[in-house]
């Protein structure tokens, strides 16, 4: 009982702080919902997956693996679009559970990722790689 009473305190602590800006948000941002939502998920369903060859997913594999995209922009754009290749979406999809910076299990789970996606590249052009 003690414990939703301080949750209770708390939260009403937060709602006398809140400024008119505050509260004209919250409105718009439920007055817009119904619309919104809608529209987000038409997008999403009719959205076209993209072109992607297994090169270029190596490629934002490597870029993430090696922390070479400081801000995060490129790998947003590579783990937020979907990709037409089954297999490679599959990698992509596994690729956005991951959190960067990577953990050791994360480093593990991208090593075995980069590996498909390079297996995949070899496989779609065997003749780069023969040595």
């Amino acid at each position: 009982m003690e414990r939703e009473q301080d949750v209770l305190g708390e939260w009403m602590a937060k709602a006398r702080s809140w400024t008119w800006r505050d509260v004209a948000d919250a409105a718009l941002t439920i007055a817009l919902a119904p619309v919104a939502i809608p529209i987000a998920l038409i997008v999403r369903l009719t959205e076209r997956p993209m072109e992607r060859s297994a090169e270029e997913v190596a490629h934002y594999l490597r870029a993430a693996f090696a922390g070479e995209d400081a801000q995060g922009w490129d790998w947003a754009d590579f783990v937020g679009i979907r990709i037409a290749d089954r297999e490679l979406e599959d990698i992509r999809a596994r690729a956005a559970r991951l959190a960067l910076p990577l953990t050791a299990e994360g480093a593990m789970e991208m090593r075995f990722l980069l590996a498909r996606a390079e297996r995949a590249a070899r496989r779609d052009h065997p003749e780069r790689f023969d040595s």
